[in-house]
């Protein structure tokens, strides 16, 4: 119950900022009509030879811009480093709560915020626009939504891997920088991974990062089996696992060195 608080209190405190967002959402939306404009310059009279029509990218990269705000910008580090630098880390780790949840349930009302006030209102703009695939399958629908959860839940996990990770670096920004570039780069935020060089193209499939962007964003157009969901279930346990693993690991040296 004290997670779903924390959630709701996350959402409402988001709330307050709906107007000074509304300039992301300005920002988000103009970025995607510089990349559909760049893919569809690149494929003008080259579609014979693409996988990917002119139409296929203009849909893609609206629905990548979507799904960017639930599982590609969260808070740097969750905020976990900032607790270490001022030294609130160490009554977050005696609070009678799991802090692994009490930092990722304040993220994920964040995030549901972001569904509401970013994604569905830059995909509402994509549609008056340039246009917006709409699924033609009710199942495609129902994974959808599996999907994106998974890859919200997968997207924290990586955050707040780097965000643990000040227990023993105490600086972040290089981490989350490199996790960040992955995950754009790798998870198919301007270019679908299987049009990646073949030596990648054959292992970005497996990792997390396809999870987090890629896999959503092809079942909403349904050009993937919903198979793929399989693969952001493994990560979704590991990376949860791991992260659980690590924050005990975390609390222990914060208790061996008196913090």
């Amino acid at each position: 119950m004290v997670y779903w608080i924390l959630l709701q209190k996350s959402f409402m405190r988001n709330m307050q900022y709906k107007v000074a967002h509304l300039i992301n959402n300005a920002a988000s939306a103009i970025f995607g009509f510089v990349f559909i404009a760049i893919w569809v310059g690149v494929l003008q009279g080259k579609e014979n030879d693409s996988p990917y029509t002119a139409l296929d990218m203009t849909f893609y990269i609206a629905a990548v811009q979507c799904i960017l705000w639930l599982s590609g910008f969260l808070t740097a580090g969750l905020n976990i480093h900032n607790g270490i630098r001022n030294g609130a880390i160490s009554l977050e780790l005696a609070r009678p709560t799991n802090f692994f949840l009490y930092v990722t349930s304040q993220e994920a009302g964040r995030l549901v915020y972001n569904l509401f006030f970013r994604s569905l209102p830059i995909g509402l703009v994509f549609s008056l626009t340039v246009g917006f695939y709409i699924p033609q399958h009710i199942l495609t629908y129902f994974f959808l939504c599996i999907s994106i959860l998974f890859a919200m839940i997968i997207s924290i996990n990586l955050f707040y891997l780097v965000g643990i990770s000040a227990c023993w670096t105490t600086e972040i920004d290089w981490a989350h920088f490199v996790n960040f570039t992955l995950l754009v780069g790798l998870g198919g935020q301007l270019v679908p991974i299987d049009l990646l060089p073949a030596s990648l193209s054959s292992i970005t499939p497996y990792l997390p990062f396809a999870g987090a962007i890629y896999y959503p964003v092809m079942i909403f157009l349904e050009k993937i089996s919903s198979e793929v969901i399989l693969i952001q279930l493994v990560w979704v346990v590991v990376l949860t696992c791991f992260n659980l693993w690590l924050t005990e690991k975390a609390r222990h040296k914060l208790e061996i060195q008196g913090g």
